[in-house]
C-alpha cells in the first residue's frame, strides 16, 4: 500500500510539474503553429519553397541563409515527427524549467537547435528539419545536473543514459554510408543491408550536437563558484606564506 501511495504521489508531482511549465508549453505551441501553417499551405511537398527557406542544408548556408541554423528547429517533416519531439520536450523541459528556470529552458533549446545544426553541417547528410537538437540539449542538461536520477522505465542512471545516447548518436552519424567515412561507411552499409537502413534516416549528427550543447551547459552550471569566503582564505594563505 505504501509503495502504491508513493508511486501515485510521484506521478501527481510529475503531472503538476508538466502542467506548471509555461515556457515549455510555449515552445510546444510554437512548433504546432508552424506545422499548422505548413499544413494549410499544402504540406511539406507542396510547400517546398518554405522548406527550402527554413530547413537546414549546406547549399542554403552557402547561399548565405544563415538563419537556417535556427529555423530548421521550427519545422518538422511530419505530424508524427512533431508529436515525438513535443512529448520529449514536455517530459524533459518541464523538469528543467522547475530545476533551473524558464530562461534556461529557452536558452538551452535555442542553443541546442543551433549546435545540432552546426554538427549536421559538419558530419550530417541531407536536409535537416526538426527540433531534436534542442530536445537532446534539454535531456543532456538534465542528466548532467541530476546524474543519479532515473528515467522510468529505463533501469539506468541519468549519467549512463546521457553518456550512452551521446556515444550512440556520434557512432551512428559516423557510420552513415552517405557520410562516406572510410572504414566506418562499410559498417554502415552492412547494417543497412541487414535491415537497419531506417537508422540512418534520423539526424544523429544533430542529436549529438544538441546533446553536446546540453552537456557543456550542465558542466558550466556545476562549475565551482568563487565566493567571498574563498577569496579571503586565498588571500590569508598568500599573506601567511610571506
Amino acid at each position: 500500500m505504501h509503495s502504491r501511495s508513493s508511486y501515485l504521489d510521484s506521478a501527481a508531482h510529475q503531472l503538476r510539474m508538466i502542467a506548471n511549465a509555461p515556457v515549455t508549453w510555449a515552445w510546444a505551441v510554437l512548433w504546432f503553429a508552424v506545422q499548422c501553417v505548413l499544413w494549410i499551405a499544402g504540406g511539406a511537398t507542396e510547400a517546398s519553397s518554405w522548406l527550402e527557406s527554413l530547413a537546414l542544408s549546406r547549399d542554403g548556408i552557402a547561399r548565405g541563409s544563415w538563419w537556417q541554423l535556427f529555423t530548421h528547429g521550427l519545422v518538422h517533416g511530419s505530424w508524427l515527427h512533431l508529436l515525438a519531439n513535443t512529448v520529449f520536450l514536455v517530459l524533459v523541459g518541464s523538469r528543467i524549467e522547475h530545476i533551473v528556470g524558464s530562461r534556461t529552458v529557452t536558452r538551452t533549446i535555442a542553443a541546442g537547435i543551433i549546435g545540432g545544426g552546426a554538427l549536421h553541417l559538419l558530419i550530417g547528410t541531407g536536409l535537416l528539419v526538426g527540433a531534436s537538437g534542442g530536445c537532446f540539449a534539454l535531456l543532456l542538461l538534465h542528466t548532467t545536473l541530476s546524474p543519479q536520477s532515473r528515467f522510468w522505465p529505463l533501469p539506468v542512471s541519468a549519467r549512463h543514459l546521457g553518456t550512452g545516447l551521446l556515444a550512440a548518436a556520434l557512432i551512428l552519424a559516423l557510420v552513415n554510408p552517405q557520410f562516406g567515412l572510410p572504414g566506418a561507411a562499410a559498417l554502415g552499409r552492412w547494417l543497412a543491408d541487414h535491415g537497419f537502413d531506417s537508422w540512418f534516416r534520423l539526424g544523429h549528427a544533430c542529436h549529438f550536437g544538441g546533446g553536446l550543447v546540453g552537456w557543456v551547459a550542465g558542466r558550466w552550471m556545476l562549475r565551482p563558484r568563487v565566493s567571498l569566503a574563498a577569496l579571503r582564505r586565498d588571500r590569508a594563505r598568500r599573506e601567511g606564506g610571506r
